[in-house]
């Protein structure tokens, strides 16, 4: 919102990068031309941040150049595909880490038939041919047929020795990991289509001439950075579970030759701007650089892999892209085959993601008002504000969401560079003051929760205790600055209840009451690799001193009432029934906010978790699960939450906090459960689909239909038998529901599902034995009396 519109003009040629208002993902761009663009009707600040990204590729490309040869249509390739290495211990012999041998997925709208590689073995060597059609040949790095976790097996004839991921480890740990490229990709002039080629000597050449050593330090910084990945950060950093330590060892040689160059040439542009205009527009224009070096990090290291769009059959379109480097909002991954990016023009390039960063800056110019005042930013701890007592309207916080994000030790790859791009022009925040003593992100007072029991022995941040704790120090710092009518926003979202219980507990500790709620689907549109896909907005204002105390039957009789009616809207919106319990408990705290307290008749004060218990309940009894018009209410406890659990989680395991939580809201115990409907596991709890350990009367209908369904091998008498076991009419209609909803639920050829199809198409023979098996016996012959079936 600044006007720069009487900064002199910036002291380079032109613009080459393009104006492109369509959405750009980053690492899809098609190829630009050098013309010079700019246009005097847009705003002063998108001219020169073009102006300037365009600066920074062209310096650093020529200045890479001896390390990146052209191809024969004189334009650099765009991409080169590499390996890791190791050597057999076996034969001894080194062979390449691939985990896909597909290069491009056949089309057959096109024609186009794909490119795959195969490995071709010569005396103790190996190379690659590229051919075309899909792979012939079984990758070197992939999981075991029928077996789980990916293991590496030599490719030579009469070896085939296999190493599994802990002997792979262990050898990057042992320094015994060399690169190999494997491909180069090139776009094709007259089809504009993106191929791969086998690299040329000359190639392979340049990439090996790269020599670090001979690069100049950031100001006693190393040029590539040096800093150390924390101990026990695998699960985050994943290149550090295999022996890549530091931060600039999760880039090759020639990777961090363009980095290094990269931040070189910004600092030197920021130098030569600071000359010609405002120092603070000279650090603007740098920082916005510096952030395109993030971007383009993201689709590089040695977690950006080939992103082969299609299918093997042809049926779907097959652009090439690179892939990002995060399998989650906060894991860096790994991959033993990687894809580089180059200096030129193609996906994953400067050029190409500068087009992203432009976008979103022109966006937001388009929609700033012209009347807006500039922002003034500060950075500072949550739980120290630089600002007076009661001077602050409004405050909205988006807080750490519990264990799901790591955020320093996600973006401490970020941090390292962009402390060498931008340690001289923002002095104030790459100065190290801001540092911890490892040189990374200072994370003493981070509020997240690192990691749970064993992942997070060791760290500070393990205790949930202190997450709470640190929350509501925030939240009461929030409180000092607010005016008496402020009004607070927090945004959130999480799936484990423990993380609300915990956030909730915060912030009514603080002297908050909760005013408002809404769900947005906020996420996934924005990063693609969201953990969740909605999160709520809550609003909050600080609690008045005179609020009546509630009685306890009114209070939950509005929250049942509210969170029901709510619930309406949510289907309408598409809100998936776990996002709708995640909103219901920003909705109850609405209600119970407006009393001081909430009290039973015995005078005892009803806890929060109570309430996000009963909304849970009335989310569910909202979404009027029935099973075969049958409503779920009339159904045993047991079978009830069965029912409901699997609508949520399916076969998929269960936090323990979160099961415990799941079974309050039924009012049951956890430790009940256990055994009859649930199996405990290392990650929490599942539901059970297998035979029950035993059937009687006393057991839930849930039990009885598993039972019907593991006895079926043995026939219709088998299964008869179990339902009369259960002391349970052959006709009963609640038994029949169960059956037909749990088969259409489970996979068709799960074999539960398998059974219990197998038992409705007999349902006629399997009531008329159960209905003789439970025939009462005639004390006089001791045989059982024939039951009608009507």
């Amino acid at each position: 919102m600044r006007d720069w519109s009487d900064e002199a003009p910036l002291p380079f040629v032109g613009s080459s990068v393009p104006e492109v208002e369509q959405d750009d993902t980053e690492g899809d761009a098609e190829t630009f031309e050098f013309d010079v663009v700019t246009t005097s009707a847009e705003p002063r600040l998108l001219n020169d941040v073009r102006m300037v990204l365009t600066e920074v590729g062209r310096r650093v490309e020529e200045l890479v150049a001896p390390f990146y040869p052209p191809a024969s249509n004189k334009k650099r390739p765009w991409a080169y595909l590499w390996a890791v290495t190791i050597p057999c211990d076996g034969c001894h012999r080194r062979f390449p880490l691939i985990g896909s041998m597909t290069l491009r997925h056949p089309y057959t709208r096109t024609g186009d038939t794909g490119q795959s590689m195969r490995l071709v073995t010569e005396g103790d060597a190996w190379r690659v041919e590229i051919n075309s059609g899909v792979p012939t040949q079984a990758a070197t790095f992939t999981a075991p047929p029928g077996k789980r976790g990916k293991a590496a097996r030599c490719p030579f004839p009469n070896c085939g020795h296999p190493h599994p991921l802990d002997i792979v480890k262990a050898k990057g740990f042992a320094n015994q990991y060399k690169d190999a490229m494997l491909a180069v990709a090139e776009t094709e002039p007259e089809t504009n289509q993106k191929i791969f080629r086998v690299p040329r000597p000359d190639e392979i050449e340049a990439a090996e001439r790269v020599n670090l050593h001979d690069l100049a330090t950031f100001d006693g910084l190393s040029a590539v950075p040096d800093e150390l990945i924390p101990e026990g950060n695998k699960d985050n950093v994943r290149g550090s579970g295999y022996g890549y330590l530091s931060y600039g060892s999760l880039m090759n040689k020639r990777q961090s030759l363009l980095f290094a160059t990269t931040a070189r040439v910004i600092r030197d542009i920021h130098d030569e701007l600071a000359i010609v205009v405002s120092p603070e527009y000279a650090t603007a224009l740098a920082g916005y650089a510096s952030s395109n070096i993030v971007r383009q990090i993201k689709r590089s290291t040695r977690g950006a892999s080939n992103l082969a769009h299609g299918a093997p059959n042809g049926a779907r379109q097959n652009r090439v892209q690179v892939d990002h480097i995060f399998s989650s909002q906060s894991v860096v991954k790994h991959q033993f085959d990687y894809l580089e990016a180059g200096p030129g023009e193609g996906p994953g390039t400067w050029r190409s993601v500068s087009v992203s960063l432009l976008n979103a800056l022109k966006k937001i110019l388009d929609e700033t008002h012209a009347s807006g005042r500039p922002g003034r930013f500060r950075r500072a701890s949550a739980v120290a504000l630089p600002y007076r007592d009661a001077t602050v309207d409004a405050l909205v916080c988006d807080p750490p969401y519990y264990d799901m994000i790591a955020y320093a030790d996600s973006s401490d790859l970020f941090y390292v560079w962009f402390k060498r791009a931008l340690g001289k022009s923002m002095q104030g925040l790459f100065d190290g003051t801001a540092d911890g003593p490892d040189g990374l992100q200072d994370k003493v007072d981070e509020i997240i929760v690192k990691g749970r029991g064993a992942k997070g022995a060791g760290d500070h941040r393990s205790s949930e205790e202190r997450y709470e704790a640190m929350l509501a120090r925030s939240f009461t710092e929030a409180r000092r600055v607010l005016k008496a009518d402020g009004h607070l926003t927090v945004i959130f979202g999480h799936s484990d209840p423990e993380a609300w219980k915990r956030l909730l507990t915060a912030l009514t500790d603080a002297g908050f009451v909760v005013t408002s709620s809404w769900p947005s689907r906020t996420e996934t549109a924005v990063t693609g690799v969201a953990t969740i896909s909605v999160t709520v907005s809550i609003g909050a204002r600080v609690a008045p001193g005179t609020r009546p105390v509630g009685i306890a039957a009114q209070v939950d009789a509005d929250v049942i009432a509210d969170v029901k009616a709510r619930c309406r809207g949510w289907d309408s919106d598409g809100l998936a029934l776990e996002d709708q319990l995640m909103a219901s408990y920003g909705a109850a705290l609405a209600i119970v906010g407006r009393y001081e307290r909430v009290i039973t008749p015995s005078g005892d004060q009803v806890p929060l978790e109570y309430y996000m218990t009963l909304a849970r309940r009335a989310v569910r009894d909202a979404v009027a699960l029935r099973l075969d018009e049958l409503p779920l209410e009339t159904f045993d406890p047991h079978t009830r939450l069965a029912v409901f659990w699997h609508e949520l989680y399916g076969r998929a395991d269960v936090p323990k906090g979160e099961a415990r939580f799941f079974a309050q809201s039924d009012e049951l115990r956890l430790e009940d459960l256990r055994g009859p409907i649930l199996t405990e596991t290392k990650a929490g709890y599942r539901l059970r689909h297998d035979a029950p350990n035993k059937v009687t009367p006393a057991s839930s209908m849930y039990e009885v239909i598993r039972g019907m369904a593991s006895r079926w091998s043995a026939g219709t008498d088998a299964v008869a038998a179990v339902v009369a076991d259960a002391d349970l009419s052959p006709t009963d209609a609640h038994l029949w529901a169960v059956i037909d909803w749990v088969a259409a639920k489970l996979p068709a050829s799960d074999p539960v599902a398998v059974a219990l199809a197998a038992i409705k198409r007999n349902r006629g023979t399997v009531q008329a034995s159960a209905a003789v098996a439970s025939a009462p016996t005639d004390p006089a012959d001791g045989t059982r009396n024939q039951a009608s079936l009507f």
